[in-house]
């Protein structure tokens, strides 16, 4: 997977801003559907039939003090189902650092959507209409993707992207339809990295502004080592 040189401007077998990825083999793959769904007789909106609630403590507050524990279950999301009955969740999954992870964004609705993810561009290799099946891959464009931060999905379609996952953090996966991401269609992709080195993940300041189920009385003197999955 190449890297995006914005300094180039002279003739080149891709037009800039596309890549040739041909040489890439996704080690992981989230097929995740949009839609809509009624919970405890409340409309929400939904990802694999799972509607993301906020905690009342951080993420990554969460993930530095206790690893998560009493905040989220780490891959409790389902990523490649859809849950027979929809309910609310916590949804935080692991992506694999310095992998490639094929995102494959399904609408379920009848009007467009589309996604976005922090931190991260992503090289848009396929789109289509009714079911993705893992035949649709013969029709990805892998020669020359465009790379983007926001990929469109229509109606009762979907769209296929690459994403190389070589930037930790905990990173917010979303609808960027207002409504729907308002009303639950996120996650969070948590991208675990052991190495310390502050040029990939500076460390939390000494001021640190703590909330949730922490506070300036209770939390923890220093974080443990984080684990890299539970």
């Amino acid at each position: 997977m190449n890297r995006w040189n914005m300094t180039a401007g002279a003739a080149r077998p891709n037009p800039q801003g596309t890549f040739n990825v041909t040489n890439v083999t996704p080690n992981q793959t989230f097929l995740l559907h949009g839609s809509n769904a009624w919970i405890d007789s409340q409309p929400c909106y939904v990802v694999n039939n799972w509607s993301y609630v906020s905690p009342a403590t951080p993420l990554k507050l969460a993930d530095l003090f206790v690893n998560g524990s009493g905040v989220y279950q780490l891959d409790a999301f389902p990523t490649h189902s859809v849950n027979e009955e929809a309910s609310y969740g916590v949804s935080v999954v692991s992506g694999t650092h310095k992998g490639c992870l094929e995102i494959v964004f399904v609408n379920d609705l009848g009007i467009m959507d589309s996604w976005h993810l922090d931190g991260f561009g992503f090289y848009v290799v396929g789109f289509g209409m009714g079911a993705w099946t893992p035949a649709s891959r013969n029709t990805y464009n892998i020669f020359d993707p465009v790379v983007r931060s926001t990929v469109q999905v229509y109606p009762r379609g979907w769209s296929a992207v690459y994403v190389f996952l070589d930037n930790p953090g905990m990173w917010n996966l979303r609808s960027q339809h207002l409504k729907h991401w308002y009303l639950g269609q996120e996650l969070y992709v948590r991208v675990f990295d052991a190495d310390p080195n502050p040029a990939k993940e500076r460390p939390p300041p000494q001021n640190l502004l703590l909330c949730g189920i922490f506070d300036n009385s209770s939390a923890p003197a220093s974080a443990p080592a984080p684990l890299a999955g539970r």
